[in-house]
């Protein structure tokens, strides 16, 4: 793709966050899966159902930038569902492991934040508001999912087992 101008920039953004959002989409259930924890697994469950209305709204984007819905290979994503199956396939134990999968859901939740804000600043700069509102809604749902998954970690992290307890 060629970049001409800031329009151009947005959709690829937007084209980046749309794969982005599929493959940690079909992702979450195998971390659901995988955390001991109840609370980290809801907290997986229900960010998929966020991410499936996530989806629609970058799909409604599109339209409103007046572009086709389009997807390319996100490579960025693509790397941290694969750091998240590793951790999935690692042997470990709970709460440990948990933690484990709370740095891999974090870690997709600030790529996708700092992706989401790129994308509201260029969606304003073309003075495209209502463009950028929808997409600002999704950023604060990631940064919202962020702080949830950081909550659940710092929970986990005091009740796992340290180096002086073995």
């Amino acid at each position: 793709m060629s970049f001409k101008d800031i329009e151009d920039v947005l959709y690829h953004g937007m084209k980046d966050l749309l794969s982005a959002e599929k493959q940690f989409r079909d992702a979450l259930p195998k971390l659901a899966e995988a955390a001991e924890d109840q609370e980290l697994s809801d907290a997986f469950r229900e960010h998929r159902e966020e991410t499936l209305n996530q989806i629609d709204r970058l799909e409604r984007g599109f339209s409103m930038l007046g572009r086709a819905e389009r997807s390319e290979k996100c490579k960025a994503a693509s790397g941290l569902v694969a750091e998240g199956d590793g951790i999935v396939d690692e042997s470990g134990e709970a709460p440990a492991k948990d933690v484990m999968l709370t740095a891999a859901g974090r870690k997709v939740e600030h790529y996708e934040i700092a992706s989401y804000e790129d994308c509201v600043r260029w969606a304003r700069v073309l003075g495209k508001k209502d463009l950028a509102a929808l997409l600002e809604e999704t950023l604060e749902e990631e940064k919202a999912a962020s702080k949830k998954l950081q909550r659940i970690s710092d929970r986990l992290a005091k009740a796992a087992p340290s180096p002086a307890m073995h």
